[in-house]
């Protein structure tokens, strides 16, 4: 069921951008700012735990309720929406897609707008500079935004894309103080940890295997678990590019797109090589 969640979610994902509106997020970052002036505490990991509590309670023991009923079909069901919701803000590939379409029509303004989507902070100006940086960027959204929320799915279904998906959105939350989104992000690199390793071992079976595993080991050490996971994806990800042919200035960026996705799809195929063999089993 969960492989089938999955696929018919990131179809979903990538097929019905005018659906993309109802991810929008802004209910709960109305609802965490409140519940924040309401808990009078400093400590940021308990007011965190507060914020928390409700949603993931609720999605928790909807879960718990349909799990038994009709061999689970209702849980399947719930699934469905509920990782496309994860999957937000909006589909990777199509930021991607929409940027490149701007680079190749000269939309200037439009390419800055979706480098900014893409990186999540002011774009550069120079054409080579957003090069470089929307290509690093799509190594690590990958995992931040799709890859991550796939994986604590597949561990504890429902639960773990929303648990998640909603630390992710606290760690990036203007509004929020800054002890409570360290917090938040410290907790979300935590559960990225794992997800950013499988996947970089994607990046090397996609990509050029030997220019990966060289780059993963040369990569500089940082006990900074936020950079670490960074490092690992862009390390193995540009070496697993490596000798790609590039026919013009955004290449990369094409390249860099197929790597994600081939490596996306690799786990995919794996989760349902190991589904198969349960269900033979």
């Amino acid at each position: 069921m969960a492989l089938i969640s999955i696929i018919i979610s990131l179809m979903l994902d990538h097929s019905f951008r005018h659906f993309h509106h109802f991810r929008d997020l802004s209910w709960f970052e109305r609802y965490s700012q409140k519940i924040g002036l309401l808990v009078k505490t400093e400590n940021s990991w308990l007011k965190l735990l507060i914020i928390l509590a409700l949603p993931v309670l609720l999605i928790a023991l909807l879960q718990l309720i349909l799990f038994n009923i009709l061999w689970g079909i209702p849980v399947f069901l719930l699934s469905i929406p509920v990782l496309f919701y994860c999957l937000g803000p909006d589909c990777l590939i199509n930021d991607i897609e929409a940027y490149l379409d701007a680079r190749s029509l000269g939309d200037d303004e439009e390419a800055l707008h979706y480098t900014a989507v893409l990186t999540g902070r002011p774009a550069s100006p120079s054409p080579d500079q957003q090069t470089t940086d929307v290509t690093r960027a799509i190594l690590n959204a990958a995992n931040e935004r799709v890859f991550s929320v796939l994986f604590w799915f597949v561990l504890l279904g429902p639960l773990g894309a929303v648990l998640y998906h909603l630390i992710a959105n606290i760690s990036q939350q203007d509004k929020e103080t800054e002890a409570l989104r360290n917090t938040a992000g410290l907790i979300q690199s935590g559960m990225a940890w794992a997800p950013a390793r499988i996947l970089s071992i994607g990046y090397a079976l996609t990509g050029h295997f030997d220019g990966a595993i060289h780059a993963y080991r040369g990569r500089p050490h940082e006990d900074n678990i936020a950079l670490a996971n960074y490092d690992v994806l862009i390390s193995t990800g540009l070496g697993a590019l490596r000798h790609q042919k590039m026919t013009d200035e955004i290449s990369c960026i094409r390249s860099a797109r197929s790597l994600v996705t081939r490596s996306i799809l690799i786990w995919v195929a794996v989760l349902a090589l190991l589904t198969l063999g349960g269900w033979l089993g």
